[in-house]
């Protein structure tokens, strides 16, 4: 598209990289609001402690108009919230005072919804506060031109063509996948933040700043309306930023997935063991049998679809396979045994003393460890649970218990 090289030949030629950067970081933000909405109906006035989706849509419609609210987490693109605190406020006031609306003191008031309905109600698409707000340099004020340019361009072609009032399958996909790159990119850079090993770290940083590059490439492409491209680009941001966030010490989705198979397993072997000995000892376990095949059918199932990177299926398909376990054992008619009660307890015991072992190697070594002492304590008090109900001859209670206190203690170290 014509006015997008005019653009890019603009770039190179006024700006340096840390302003491409900057630019960078603008189409971001277009690109992550995916339009806030046709319009807000504000029928009341809005003030601090106020609810509801009158809420959210003004914070919408500040993000998308360059008044952030949050730049990572709650109030941020695609996270608005439907409460008003003082980020609302903070950003009502810079938008005001954008207005010349006085006094700007981030009450929402019938001032101020007649200007919003103003300036969106204006025929020119291009309202002032979508321009890059700072004025302190002609590069920025030449950068605020070409923006409008290039939107108007896009506008004219997308009325020529017909495009404006529907999204394109490929479109979304690429939105998708931008806005779960740019997440995956604040998770990496909290990362960083925390890493310690000044090699991780600068091995995190290069693969955060590639993917930076990508979404910049992905950015592009979109407003050039590739979006098969933009997806690609998109994706490979997030590759790399999930690369970065793992060098920085982090726990991917998939590393997540795959400790939860593994538990999954260990489950499938435990009550594997408890048919084969009600076996031995005679009982009737043919539907226990029957039940835990099944289990691991759908644990085979589960398998391919982490291979296959579905880790929402994967992790549907675990939860399926820990509930067949359950009956599993259940059916063989000997789950509340005392015996297992006391296995289970020892078991738990010994893992709680093997965590806190970690966590005071891990405290002695100045690592963080206030997450896994939580979990620690927490693991603590179910196996106090559990000893209590095993006391009281609940037998299948204090294994539950006990097998809670267990994963607590696993996820405990897991989480140094």
């Amino acid at each position: 598209m014509k006015a997008f090289d005019l653009l890019l030949s603009h770039y190179f030629i006024f700006m340096n990289k840390k302003i491409i950067k900057f630019i960078f970081v603008f189409a971001v933000t277009v690109v992550g609001m995916t339009t806030y909405a046709s319009g807000c109906s504000f029928t009341r006035d809005l003030e601090m402690g106020d609810e509801g989706e009158d809420v959210r849509c003004l914070q919408q419609y500040l993000n998308s108009s360059g008044y952030t609210i949050s730049s990572a987490g709650a109030g941020s693109v695609g996270k608005e919230t439907d409460t008003f605190k003082q980020k609302t406020k903070d950003a009502i006031v810079a938008w005001q005072s954008a207005n010349d609306l006085n006094p700007a003191k981030g009450y929402f008031g019938a001032k101020s919804r007649a200007k919003y309905l103003e300036l969106i109600n204006k025929k020119d698409p291009i309202s002032p506060s979508t321009s890059v707000t700072s004025s302190s340099s002609s590069v920025v004020s030449e950068l605020n031109s070409q923006i409008a340019l290039l939107k108007k361009q896009l506008a004219e072609a997308q009325n020529s063509t017909g495009t404006s009032s529907s999204t394109s399958a490929s479109e979304k996909s690429a939105v998708s996948k931008i806005k779960e790159a740019i997440s995956m990119m604040d998770d990496a850079e909290d990362e960083i933040k925390d890493c310690k090993v000044a090699e991780d770290k600068k091995s995190a940083q290069d693969n955060l700043d590639d993917a930076k590059d990508d979404l910049f490439d992905a950015t592009i492409a979109f407003f050039e309306g590739k979006f098969d491209d933009a997806l690609d680009s998109a994706d490979d941001a997030y590759k790399n930023a999930e690369d970065a966030f793992e060098d920085a010490g982090g726990e991917s989705r998939g590393d997540e997935i795959d400790t939860l198979l593994e538990k999954t397993q260990t489950k499938i072997d435990n009550a594997e063991d408890k048919i084969d000995n009600a076996d031995d000892a005679d009982k009737d376990t043919e539907e226990a049998s029957d039940i835990l095949d099944e289990a691991k059918d759908k644990f085979t199932e589960a398998e391919e679809a982490f291979d296959d990177e579905d880790y929402d299926t994967a992790e549907d398909l675990i939860d399926e396979v820990k509930d067949l376990v359950s009956e599993a054992v259940d059916a063989i008619g000997n789950s509340g045994d005392e015996d297992d009660a006391d296995e289970a307890i020892d078991e738990a015991s010994k893992a709680i003393t093997d965590a806190k072992n970690e966590i005071d190697d891990a405290d002695d070594d100045g690592e963080d460890v206030d997450e896994a002492e939580d979990l620690l304590a927490d693991a603590k008090d179910l196996l106090k649970d559990a000893k209590e109900a095993f006391d009281d001859e609940d037998y299948e209670e204090a294994v539950d218990l006990a097998e809670e206190a267990s994963d607590l203690a696993d996820e405990a170290v897991d989480a140094l």
